[in-house]
Protein backbone atom coordinates (compact mmCIF):
# COMPACT_ATOMS: atom_id res chain seq x y z
CA UNK A 1 0.00 0.00 0.00
CA UNK A 2 2.88 2.33 0.77
CA UNK A 3 4.09 2.16 -2.82
CA UNK A 4 0.61 2.77 -4.24
CA UNK A 5 -0.14 5.87 -2.17
CA UNK A 6 1.89 8.32 -4.32
CA UNK A 7 0.17 7.00 -7.45
CA UNK A 8 -3.27 7.36 -5.84
CA UNK A 9 -2.45 10.94 -4.84
CA UNK A 10 -1.42 11.66 -8.43
CA UNK A 11 -4.76 10.40 -9.69
CA UNK A 12 -6.65 12.46 -7.12
CA UNK A 13 -4.84 15.67 -8.17
CA UNK A 14 -5.48 14.85 -11.83
CA UNK A 15 -9.20 14.37 -11.17
CA UNK A 16 -9.35 17.62 -9.19
CA UNK A 17 -7.68 19.41 -12.09
CA UNK A 18 -10.12 17.99 -14.66
CA UNK A 19 -13.19 18.77 -12.54
CA UNK A 20 -12.03 22.30 -11.74
CA UNK A 21 -11.18 23.00 -15.37
CA UNK A 22 -14.50 21.64 -16.60
CA UNK A 23 -16.38 23.70 -14.02
CA UNK A 24 -14.37 26.79 -14.90
CA UNK A 25 -15.06 26.42 -18.61
CA UNK A 26 -18.75 25.74 -18.02
CA UNK A 27 -19.18 28.73 -15.72
CA UNK A 28 -17.12 30.98 -18.01
CA UNK A 29 -19.51 30.22 -20.85
CA UNK A 30 -22.44 31.13 -18.61
CA UNK A 31 -21.18 34.17 -16.74
CA UNK A 32 -17.85 35.38 -18.13
CA UNK A 33 -14.19 34.95 -17.30
CA UNK A 34 -13.72 37.51 -14.54
CA UNK A 35 -16.23 35.81 -12.25
CA UNK A 36 -14.49 32.46 -12.46
CA UNK A 37 -10.78 33.17 -12.19
CA UNK A 38 -10.61 31.25 -8.90
CA UNK A 39 -11.64 28.00 -10.61
CA UNK A 40 -8.84 28.43 -13.14
CA UNK A 41 -6.40 29.07 -10.30
CA UNK A 42 -7.57 25.89 -8.55
CA UNK A 43 -7.10 23.93 -11.80
CA UNK A 44 -3.60 25.37 -12.21
CA UNK A 45 -2.63 24.52 -8.63
CA UNK A 46 -3.98 20.99 -9.07
CA UNK A 47 -1.94 20.64 -12.29
CA UNK A 48 1.21 21.78 -10.49
CA UNK A 49 0.55 19.38 -7.62
CA UNK A 50 -0.04 16.52 -10.07
CA UNK A 51 3.20 17.29 -11.91
CA UNK A 52 5.24 17.59 -8.73
CA UNK A 53 3.81 14.37 -7.24
CA UNK A 54 4.54 12.53 -10.50
CA UNK A 55 8.10 13.86 -10.66
CA UNK A 56 8.79 12.88 -7.04
CA UNK A 57 7.29 9.41 -7.52
CA UNK A 58 9.32 8.77 -10.68
CA UNK A 59 12.47 9.98 -8.93
CA UNK A 60 11.85 7.68 -5.96
CA UNK A 61 11.17 4.71 -8.25
CA UNK A 62 14.40 5.39 -10.11
CA UNK A 63 16.37 5.61 -6.84
CA UNK A 64 14.85 2.37 -5.54
CA UNK A 65 15.66 0.49 -8.73
CA UNK A 66 19.31 1.58 -8.52
CA UNK A 67 19.77 0.13 -5.01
Amino acid sequence: MKQKLPFILEIIWFVVMIVALAAAIHRTIESGFSNNILLYVIALIALLMFASRRYIRKLQEKNQSQK
